[in-house]
């Protein structure tokens, strides 16, 4: 006998797409990066870096994990800053033929990436070095910028909807502004786009281009499998489902988000039916494994090691600082965290690698304490692969 629907418990993905973007395995793939983290050492630089451009959007999501930073530090990255940082990060690490260097960027926010004009020169210059980029954003304005964005090597849109009404509610939009529909065609638009001009975002590869972003809230999952309708339509790569994380600002406070057993049951409902329009072309992912089976935090490591990974390069901290300032954080879910922040309204680049695995970075490390402070950790298998794999060998991974 088939059990009911709600009981049966979906795979985030099919058996055959398991080596996929959001499959957390291929971290292993940096084993030797990681070992080179020790304290007194040199550490390398990170695979990859986040850069905010601007800390100002133009939507107002409910989730917003920028919240903090889009009130209390409303600017941008100057030209300037963003060009000299695109001219650094190829050069960092790389000074010995050993070493190991940032081969990736994810063009992010704190905010709308697309609100600064300086973000095409940006992706251009970056793609001119040879880096790989990523581009997250909300698609309102991708229009005017298709030619920078096409040299991407996937773009994540952020929809997070399978109707305008529900669009609308949970980003902030007037119910009189059509702008589901308007991003709709801006995802249909840059797809035909790039592979018109044979541009890498366009490349049939199966983890390039568009992926449509849909963070799971309590207010729209009865749409996923709208949404994945939609999302093949308009010819993205594939649909990109997780639940939503409480801002670290707000752990502990009534604005919490959490999830029913109805709403886990319903999800599991429609990602089932969902990936039923999973094929060749097209893939249906429902990340969960950041999370609990109640879709709450599942922080299973005792020290954040993922800060010496990766890190996030925004706008300045202070609005009297310099025109080209700029933050170096250590993480991406406490963004405005002062405590993660390395250099505070910096305006040379170079200082980053300097700075890079110093007293400074060690001392914040030890000063982390994970269940009271951190909200659900976008770096959570970074930390259980580096305490499991590298410091307790609890796979003997020699033995291949």
């Amino acid at each position: 006998m088939t059990p009911p629907s709600h009981t049966v418990k979906p795979t985030e993905w099919r058996t055959a797409k398991r080596w996929n973007p959001f499959n957390s395995n291929k971290l292993l793939a940096h084993v030797e990066r990681w070992k080179r983290i020790r304290r007194g050492r040199p550490i390398p630089a990170p695979a990859l870096i986040t850069v905010d451009p601007t800390n100002v959007c133009n939507l107002d999501c409910v989730w917003c994990n920028a919240e903090y930073i889009r009130e209390h530090r409303n600017r941008r990255l100057s030209e300037a800053a963003l060009l000299s940082i695109a001219d650094f990060l190829p050069r960092w690490g790389r000074r010995d033929f050993d070493a190991f260097g940032v081969d990736a960027v994810c063009v992010a926010g704190g905010g709308e990436p697309l609100l600064n004009p300086a973000t095409p020169a940006f992706i251009d210059k970056l793609a001119a070095h040879g880096i790989e980029i990523g581009c997250v954003t909300n698609g309102s304005l991708m229009y005017d910028h298709m030619d920078a964005l096409a040299q991407c090597t996937w773009l994540g849109v952020s929809v997070d909807a399978g109707t305008a009404k529900t669009f609308n509610a949970l980003k902030g939009v007037a119910e009189s502004k059509n702008a589901f529909g308007a991003v709709l065609d801006n995802m249909s638009l840059l797809t035909d786009y790039a592979r018109s001009h044979h541009a890498r975002l366009g490349s049939p590869h199966p983890a390039y281009g568009i992926s449509y972003k849909y963070l799971l809230h309590p207010e729209n999952i009865g749409e996923v499998y709208t949404a994945t309708k939609i999302a093949k339509e308009v010819g993205c790569k594939n649909i990109h489902f997780r639940p939503a994380g409480t801002p670290w600002d707000k752990i502990g406070t009534e604005d919490e988000i959490r999830f029913s057993e109805d709403d886990i049951a319903l999800f599991n409902e429609q990602i089932i039916l969902a990936q039923e329009l999973d094929d060749d072309s097209f893939s249906v992912y429902g990340i969960t494994h950041k999370f609990s089976e109640q879709f709450e935090r599942a922080n299973y490591f005792s020290k954040c090691h993922s800060l010496f990974m990766t890190g996030v390069i925004s706008p300045p901290s202070n609005p009297n600082a310099p025109e080209d300032a700029f933050v170096m954080g250590l993480c991406c879910d406490r963004r405005g965290d002062a405590k993660l922040e390395l250099l505070r309204d910096e305006t040379d680049v170079e200082k980053i690698e300097a700075a890079w695995g110093g007293k400074a970075h060690w001392k914040m490390h030890d000063s982390i304490t994970i269940a009271d402070e951190c909200p659900r950790c976008t770096y959570q298998p970074h930390n259980q692969i580096y305490e499991q794999v590298i410091l307790n060998d609890s796979m003997t991974y020699k033995f291949i």
